[in-house]
């Protein structure tokens, strides 16, 4: 049996609905779109970072769509710093150097068209310009590592290479993005989210506390930038240090596009078909008059706008936002739920990893190996949530086996290395059943214990399940979450005078925290 899952077997016929919910009138509506998951800024030790070149491969495709390992290059204005620690990049920009026809060659060999498609790329830092990763649109790329922006976008032009400016909101000067200099022609997105935190505005959730520079820029911020005219489709990548990509909670790009190839996916970001989602992938489609994210529109009064956004949790709401301010709000998670509820697919999370704080001395790496099966119900997908710590060379999360009443999933969790001090991967099923419906969790690592409840007690509470006494690994399955709460569709009528060019997004909001933000879509004046 072959056990090795990509995202879209994961997810089943998930796909499929996100594509439908994208067709429409207009040009580019002719077609279904699909909505394919990746990450296309990631780091690893080839560069300064940590994390083995296959080891990252292995791992983006067990879970990803699509892939882009982006060693760090170049500093075209590094400087002399206190302790001599520009030693530490200028040695990583010679192992990129280096090992760089190892880098593609292992591209080449993990590329599968239509399951998972590799990119080439890597990053060029600027103090004074900006950080970019520049995506390439085949694996014959070259390491062109220039001092002037100018000529690295001139490049960029003729190769037809994407350039993605990340940690927007660090200030201009201090390696935030230079917006004067930055040419939309080969950057026609931005990074608003990843492991430094959200750019979207300066108050926003996950503000930037992990790094040496400072809070978030206000004149650097998405909000900010939007404001003065300047047109980006936004994405998320992790910017993972560990070599873990795709890692839970740092950022994932959204593309939608016919298939899942280079091509199309190169195609999607040039057109900003695009959104960005925290953790969760969040299925988000938005049109305005017929047209999708990314268009830019004529002068049209009256404007007819279509949101559908489907959750891995309860979505607490749905904000459609008119140059920065928010014209309309969605609440599913107010909606009321009654018998019919059970005739639809449900969610439930199992999260699994808390365990002894490093405090009391006893960290330690625990294995996982669980099964998650139903009695009288159906599994229809499921998405996994894997954190990207602590680093491990040896040990893999996986998907081990999966049938339409059971998902094996084998793992390990630590608290060390993570993200905010969080220590707890999950699973999330979607499945049909009804209220006498039973799931059951069953481990066999760390040690055999089990919990079984029906769907009408999960609907009710959530429940714990211990590996042994305190302090000892446990885990929880979360209370279900009805398809009122998880998903949502609805329309909006605004109109405008025509006086200034409008811009319009979505922003999505999960009940756990997570976010999904959607590229914009410009009315012109008249």
């Amino acid at each position: 049996m072959d056990n090795r899952f990509s995202r879209r077997t994961w997810l089943g016929s998930v796909a499929g609905m996100a594509g439908a919910a994208t067709a429409g009138a207009g040009v580019e509506q002719t077609q279904a779109f699909q909505t394919y998951f990746g990450d296309i800024h990631n780091h690893g030790n080839v560069g300064y970072a940590q994390g083995s070149l296959r080891r990252a491969f292995e791992i983006a495709r067990n879970h990803l769509d699509f892939f882009a390992y982006t060693p760090h290059a170049h500093w075209n204005d590094i400087r002399h710093f206190e302790g001599n620690i520009e030693e530490k990049w200028i040695n990583g920009f010679h192992v990129t150097r280096a090992r760089w026809p190892e880098v593609l060659s292992m591209a080449r060999e993990f590329d599968v068209s239509g399951r998972f498609v590799t990119l080439a790329g890597y990053e060029w830092h600027s103090t004074n310009l900006g950080d970019y990763h520049i995506i390439f649109p085949d694996l014959n790329a070259e390491l062109f590592t220039p001092n002037g922006l100018k000529e690295l976008q001139a490049f960029a032009a003729r190769r037809g290479c994407i350039m993605i400016p990340h940690h927007l909101s660090v200030r201009q000067g201090r390696r935030g993005a230079n917006f004067a200099h930055c040419d939309p022609r080969v950057s026609p997105v931005v990074e608003i989210f990843s492991e430094w935190g959200n750019s979207e505005h300066d108050r926003a959730p996950f503000p930037f506390i992990r790094h040496t520079e400072p809070g978030r820029w206000t004149k650097n911020t998405l909000q900010y930038i939007l404001a003065q005219g300047r047109r980006f489709g936004v994405i998320a990548s992790t910017d993972d240090h560990l070599g873990y990509p795709g890692g839970y909670g740092e950022g994932l790009a959204a593309i939608l596009a016919p298939e899942l190839s280079r091509q199309a996916i190169l195609d999607a970001l040039r057109n900003r078909r695009t959104y960005a989602v925290t953790g969760d992938r969040i299925l988000l489609s938005f049109t305005l008059n017929g047209q999708v994210m990314g268009r830019e529109l004529p002068y049209v009064r009256d404007r007819k706008i279509r949101v559908s956004a489907t959750g891995w949790d309860q979505v607490d709401r749905v904000e459609v936002l008119k140059n920065n301010r928010v014209i309309h709000r969605d609440f599913p998670m107010d909606r009321v739920t009654g018998p019919a509820s059970w005739s639809k697919p449900v969610l439930a999370r199992f999260e699994y990893g808390w365990g002894p704080w490093p405090a009391l001395g006893i960290t330690r790496t625990c294995d996982w190996d669980f099964t998650v099966a139903l009695e009288g119900g159906v599994l229809e997908a499921l998405q996994t949530c894997f954190l990207p710590g602590p680093l491990d060379e040896d040990r893999r999360d996986r998907v081990a086996e999966r049938t339409e009443r059971s998902v094996r999933v084998r793992s390990f969790t630590a608290l060390r290395q993570q993200l905010e001090d969080r220590s707890q991967k999950a699973v999330v099923l979607k499945m049909r059943g009804g209220p006498d419906t039973r799931i059951r969790v069953a481990l066999t690592a760390p040690v055999k214990a089990s919990l079984e409840m029906t769907f009408r007690e999960l609907a009710e509470s959530s429940e714990t399940l211990y590996t042994g006494e305190f302090p000892r690994e446990s885990a929880l399955l979360n209370r279900i979450v009805f398809n009122e709460h998880y998903e949502t569709s609805f329309e909006v009528h605004d109109s405008g005078d025509g006086k200034q060019a409008d811009y319009y997004y979505v922003r999505v909001v999960q009940a756990n925290g997570q976010l999904a933000w959607s590229s914009p879509i410009w009315v012109e004046n008249t």
